[in-house]
């Protein structure tokens, strides 16, 4: 049971089809106590694999929130927040079940937003395999767009948008703007794109390297592929997703999160991206073996591929 000292706090999980990274990520939760100090709530989207079920055995004190298969990221999120929204919550956090986190990470989030009461605070999170490497966390506007950024290790640092994977914002942000848009973007960029708005709102927004966080997901991303060169599929693969609503390739993605960052620059940048696309596609019909050298040569350089 939580303390009725403690604010009002409720955790939202999104999860579809992966029963077994759920469950460990409310066993964390466990861990850390934060399962007893907060409300959990489970957003299962359709899953086959009785994940349901599962955490009604494990875990009782969860709220699991059901959905067809139809809400993806964003509008778990949103049926969450509601749910939250009018069971009196002081502060929402946002958590991806792939995270790792300590016992200190939740409840620095939710002190910081309580001593700021106009801020959102998300986590920087690394890749579990090379731990230097930061995977989601606070983004900084520049004129080539939205870049992550690594912040200093046991620091605060003001950003201008986060990745929604652990994030901390005030029950005032949906009083204020409002619940993140499912129907623009259904998937990748919700997040974003919410935290761009609640910035230009007057909220302050932050990025916290506190504590260690970690990304524990293994496998490449089907909607959004993160070695495009080396995906396995037809080569025409990258084009089929800039059509998918829910892929991170998606036009109406870009296009909607370009132009609030950046009005007409933005347009500017979108056709330089899906050019880049273009090429990258026409280079997928080469041999593999070419592929994979090319590959390695722009990552040496920096070069998106």
């Amino acid at each position: 049971m939580s303390d009725p000292a403690l604010p009002v706090v409720f955790i939202l999980i999104p999860v579809h089809n992966r029963q077994e990274t759920t469950l460990a990520c409310l066993q964390t939760l466990q861990v850390t106590e934060d399962l007893e100090r907060y409300q959990v709530v489970v957003i299962d989207d359709g899953s086959t694999d009785s994940t349901g079920a599962a955490i009604a055995q494990q875990y009782p004190q969860v709220t699991v929130l059901q959905g067809d298969g139809n809400l993806w990221w964003t509008g778990a999120i949103v049926l969450g927040m509601r749910f939250a929204y009018q069971r009196n919550a002081e502060f929402i956090i946002w958590l991806n079940d792939d995270c790792q986190f300590t016992k200190e990470t939740l409840p620095n989030l939710v002190t910081f937003c309580h001593s700021n009461p106009h801020a959102i605070i998300g986590c920087e999170v690394k890749e579990k395999r090379l731990n230097t490497h930061v995977a989601y966390g606070g983004k900084r506007k520049t004129w080539k767009g939205y870049r992550l950024m690594q912040t200093p290790a046991g620091e605060v640092t003001s950003c201008d948008s986060l990745c929604g994977n652990i994030v901390c914002l005030p029950r005032v942000v949906v009083d204020t703007i409002g619940y993140p848009n499912a129907k623009a973007m259904p998937h990748y960029g919700g997040d974003t794109l919410y935290t761009m708005q609640a910035k230009k709102a007057g909220f302050s927004v932050f990025v916290d390297n506190r504590t260690p966080v970690f990304n524990a997901a293994e496998q490449e991303p089907r909607l959004y592929p993160r070695n495009w060169l080396l995906t396995p599929g037809s080569p025409l693969k990258l084009l089929q997703l800039t059509f998918v609503p829910q892929s991170g390739l998606s036009w109406r993605v870009w296009l909607r999160l370009n132009w609030e960052g950046y009005l007409l620059w933005g347009l500017i940048m979108i056709v330089k991206k899906y050019i880049s696309i273009l090429l990258l596609t026409f280079l997928r019909f080469l041999p593999y073996k070419f592929r994979v050298q090319l590959s390695t040569f722009m990552g040496a350089k920096g070069i998106p591929y």
